[in-house]
């Protein structure tokens, strides 16, 4: 049996001259560390790399830009499928605000906005915007862009823009006038609104912008390996559904019955935003919930292989784990601080700079 962890966030992003994990007690996913080889691969961003664990990304397709508003509204579990003919962006709300002389971006928490105040907004973009489409929101932090008409502008995902100046991600290619233009206006529109005036008043940041991003039309999933999924995260949700795979809520016990995969995306937003108190709160919940019991099942041989993927911004860190090397009695456990701080750091990567080389395994 095998389980594959995906985990966004484990890795502690850019250059820090923190220890995020310091005094932490992890001593399964410490267990499992030095069980297994682990190696850093070059940056893949997430959204790629979740697309070719569900083959929708083919060496045949390897340059094509993916449909990721249409595959993450597939996910969504709360609404019906989108008509595979049509075209979706994710129009997500974001706050904007001035750090010296950058404009930075930053997401809100699941809770950030109010319903009521999220349908006044969709409302008023959807009387300033016929033109454009339809603007839905599934969830109060995840809106969507039903397009009149397609699109073929470069467009950056949010996770890639989250603290960072926009000014390095603005729309490129065909129609970026038109989508630039339309984010200048949908900042005046989102600025003025009555919502943000009165969140404003009360000292709550403002959702005074939206970020266009994942263009593109559904197309088939192509049929993938894998039989059994967990995941909470609706991209995730909407590959497996495009593939044709079942996915359920993550639950360690029913994992370990059969060949499963999990994505665990809890350390994701904590770790974008830098929010260091919620990541290692976080962390310590999936040790107790994941980590403990995976790392128990492979010293007893129920579990006989374990593969951890952790994107990350310097790169991924890959794990592999098997039970027949629990004889190797040299392999002691590795401090997740201490793997943390031994890795090498390395610029963050801006779209169109070239990922570094591949790093191999370690000899143990």
């Amino acid at each position: 049996m095998q389980i594959h962890l995906v985990i966004p966030g484990l890795i502690w992003p850019g250059i820090s001259a923190i220890s995020p994990a310091s005094g932490l007690e992890l001593p399964a996913l410490a267990r499992m560390l030095g069980l297994g080889r682990h190696r850093m691969a070059p940056f893949e961003p997430l959204d790629h790399q979740l697309a070719r664990l569900f083959g929708y990304v083919t060496p045949a397709s390897e340059s094509d830009s993916l449909p990721l508003a249409a595959l993450r509204r597939l996910g969504e579990p709360s609404m019906p499928a989108p008509d595979v003919n049509s075209q979706w962006l994710c129009a997500d709300p974001v706050n904007l605000s001035f750090a010296r002389e950058h404009l930075l971006l930053n997401e809100f928490p699941a809770d950030g906005l109010d319903p009521a105040e999220v349908a006044a907004l969709i409302a008023s973009l959807n009387e300033t915007f016929p033109d454009l489409g339809r603007f839905e929101a599934c969830t109060p932090t995840r809106w969507y862009l039903h397009l009149a008409a397609a699109t073929h502008a470069k467009l950056f995902p949010l996770h890639d823009v989250i603290g960072r100046p926009i000014k390095d991600f603005l729309p490129e290619g065909n129609d970026a006038r038109l989508w630039q233009r339309t984010l200048n206006e949908a900042q005046v529109l989102l600025h003025n609104h009555p919502v943000n005036q009165a969140r404003e008043a009360s000292g709550r940041r403002p959702a005074n912008s939206l970020w266009f991003w994942g263009a593109g039309m559904l197309r088939p999933g192509t049929a993938c390996s894998l039989s059994t999924v967990q995941s909470r995260e609706p991209l995730t949700r909407g590959l497996a559904r495009a593939a044709g795979v079942t996915v359920n809520e993550p639950d360690c016990r029913e994992a370990l019955k059969q060949d499963t995969l999990i994505v665990l995306d809890s350390l994701l937003k904590p770790s974008l935003q830098l929010d260091i108190d919620s990541w290692r709160a976080c962390l310590v919940e999936l040790e107790r919930d994941w980590f403990a019991p995976i790392s128990d099942s492979l010293r007893t041989k129920r579990l006989h292989t374990l593969t951890l993927t952790a994107p990350g911004d310097r790169g991924t860190l890959e794990l592999l784990a098997r039970a027949t090397d629990g004889w190797k009695f040299w392999r002691k456990p590795l401090a997740f601080d201490a793997l943390l701080k031994s890795l090498s750091p390395s610029p963050i990567q801006l779209p169109g700079q070239s990922p570094g080389t591949t790093s191999e395994y370690p000899a143990r």
